[in-house]
């Protein structure tokens, strides 16, 4: 038997005010009409722990947190979940070694190596984390197979409904059969296996399409890939050369590039310098014209009008003013100085204006003669890329093209040859894997041989106490058997063949009877046999789903509940007797020592009207 696992109290958080639900004795039964509650409280009672397949309802959600008290091997712990986030931390503590920190784990690793709350209180429960392909267990594995029988499951899926694979791996290690070294026997026998089965299917399907014409034949495929080869290499010379002429029209036309570029700097600069000149002249002729209006000026003869009266004035003596009649002997001689410096700026600026044309006409030409050399260029440039770069780019480029075909035909052409061989490669790799493979099922054999007589032993011990439990709650089953290989069952009664479980009916009694015989058979085998890991709880909602209560029914439903009642009397291997908790509509037909009864209806519900946690 494992060690014992009792819970003693569940304490939720409602609005900042702490509730409790203490479960007294080894024995409790929550007890409601359909619909009040009873399944909301059995899922939430192990919800604490950590497992992730529980269906948060409503009511945990407003809880601000679930604190659950229990034991294990006699051991006090306390597990904290938040109700409104499942995805927060679990707080387990010690309460036996209250200085111990508390630990804060989570419900899902995120990290390699990360040990969750499920994980931890796994171990403590002695239930090692086997793997067998892609089955693992976890906490919520064996809680869903051999620890609880849930309302939705229980009267019409064998053992909560999980996949085969999973059941028989917890089956395993409940029983003690799991043997890690076996595990990697068989994970390493089912590998080679495969690889063995892909190589044969690999060449089986090269064979179809050889014989499909898909493939071609050896000899005329290397016959191909030698001339291929050569081709190839006569391509390559050809692109080479072409490549290389190229190279060398590339380099003429980037000289001819060069020489348009200079010319077109000459013929830029020499027109910036003709309109530089251009502007000069402009400036001289504007400057003469002036200079010609300021003379012109001096050349018109001296007043004669009064500039009083406007009247014609009289002659005057030479050197006297023509209009006060004082003497000025300087007055002709003053005008006649400014005249002759006007007629000689006239004439220095016709000489400069006479110069810059020359100049002028000297840059013009100038311009014109670079404007000519430049549109030379462009067009001697144009000209070669037309006449010799396209042909030379378009030669080299389809003798790339033409090389590079090549090399992808020599490749397939290689490949195809290298095909040519698969067949005897391909068989050899065959021969290796099956040798691969037959060694690996020798050794898995060998150790599941050393195995099978301890696992049929244990098989046939637990069909002996499933038969006795059966009985226990039907008299009229004859005959039980647990296979040993998947654990299934076949049960006969009185007048009637053999039947599996999905055989024994389409829901209802019968197959809740075998689902709890059958939990209730690996606490028997478990108190005898120090190999059997089988935690001690059960948690059972509804065993009686499918009874009426009259007749047959109500006699069946009360040898049902003896029969979970009985398996409470007997101690564990550390001194605790398993734990049975079940969710029932019907009150007990009659008291029983040391049985709780926990009223849950409208007046009375699990959450709402739980008293207060006194501190």
């Amino acid at each position: 038997m494992g060690p014992s696992f009792v819970i003693e109290r569940l304490e939720f958080k409602r609005n900042g005010i702490w509730y409790v639900r203490r479960l007294k004795g080894l024995v409790t039964f929550l007890v409601g009409h359909s619909k009040s509650g009873k399944s909301t409280a059995i899922e939430t009672l192990l919800y604490p722990l950590g497992l992730k397949t529980l269906r948060v309802m409503p009511e945990v959600r407003s809880c601000e947190q679930l604190r659950l008290v229990f034991r294990v091997a006699g051991t006090r712990w306390q597990a904290t979940r938040s109700g409104s986030d499942p995805r927060a931390q679990v707080l387990l503590k010690n309460l036996d070694r209250p200085r111990e920190a508390e630990k804060a784990l989570p419900v899902s690793s995120s990290k390699v190596g990360e040990v969750t709350a499920g994980a931890f209180v796994q171990d403590l429960l002695g239930l090692p984390a086997a793997v067998r392909g892609t089955t693992r267990l976890a906490l919520d594995s064996f809680y869903n197979t051999v620890l609880a029988l849930r309302q939705r499951t229980i009267a019409s899926d064998f053992l909560g409904g999980v996949p085969d694979a999973s059941r028989v791996l917890v089956m395993e290690v409940i029983l003690g059969l799991w043997n890690e070294d076996l595990a990697g026997l068989e994970k390493n026998a089912s590998e080679t296996e495969s690889q063995y089965r892909a190589a044969r299917a690999a060449l089986s399907q090269f064979k179809k399409l050889r014989d499909s014409g898909a493939l071609t034949d050896p000899d005329a495929t290397r016959a191909e890939y030698e001339q291929k080869v050569r081709e190839h290499e006569t391509a390559s010379k050809r692109w080479q050369k072409a490549a290389g002429v190229l190279t060398e029209v590339v380099g003429e036309l980037g000289r001819l590039a060069a020489l348009y570029k200079a010319a077109e700097q000459h013929r830029r600069k020499a027109a910036r310098q003709a309109d530089a000149v251009q502007a000069k002249l402009s400036g001289a002729k504007a400057d003469l014209a002036r200079a010609e209006g300021a003379r012109d000026a001096l050349l018109v003869p001296s007043q004669k009008e009064c500039t009083l009266c406007e009247q014609r004035l009289p002659e005057r003596a030479p050197g006297h003013c023509l209009q006060c009649d004082q003497p000025h002997p300087e007055g002709e001689n003053r005008r006649a100085r400014q005249l002759a410096a006007a007629s000689a700026k006239v004439n220095r600026l016709r000489l400069q204006v006479r110069e810059l044309k020359d100049v002028v006409a000297a840059a013009v030409q100038l311009a014109a003669d670079g404007e000519k050399a430049a549109a030379r260029a462009l067009a001697d440039r144009d000209a070669f890329e037309e006449r010799r770069l396209a042909p030379a780019r378009s030669a080299a480029q389809q003798a790339e093209k033409e090389a590079f075909g090549l090399s992808r035909d020599v490749a397939q052409l290689k490949r195809q040859i290298e095909n040519a061989d698969y067949i005897r490669v391909q068989e050899q790799v065959i021969k290796e894997a099956k040798e691969r493979m037959e060694a690996a099922q020798m050794a898995r054999d060998a150790a599941q041989g050393a195995g099978g007589v301890r696992r049929k032993e244990v098989a046939g011990r637990l069909s002996a106490f499933f038969l006795a439990r059966l009985q226990q709650i039907n008299p009229a089953v004859e005959t039980a058997h647990v296979d040993p290989h998947d654990f299934t069952t076949l049960v006969r009664e009185r007048d009637e063949a053999d039947k599996t479980f999905d055989d024994s009916s389409v829901a209802g009694s019968p197959k809740v009877a075998t689902n709890v015989a059958l939990l209730l058979a690996l606490r028997d085998l478990g108190r005898v046999d120090a190999a059997v890991r089988i935690p001690p709880l059960m948690i059972i909602d509804s065993p009686l789903a499918g009874l009426g209560a009259t007749g047959l029914d109500r006699d069946t439903s009360l040898r049902l509940i003896d029969t979970l009642i009985s398996i409470a009397d007997d101690p564990s291997a550390d001194g605790y007797a398993c734990q049975v908790i079940a969710a029932t509509n019907d009150p007990l037909p009659r008291p029983y020592p040391g049985v709780t009864e926990i009223p849950i209806n409208e007046m009375a519900r699990f959450f709402d009207h739980a008293p207060r946690l006194e501190s």
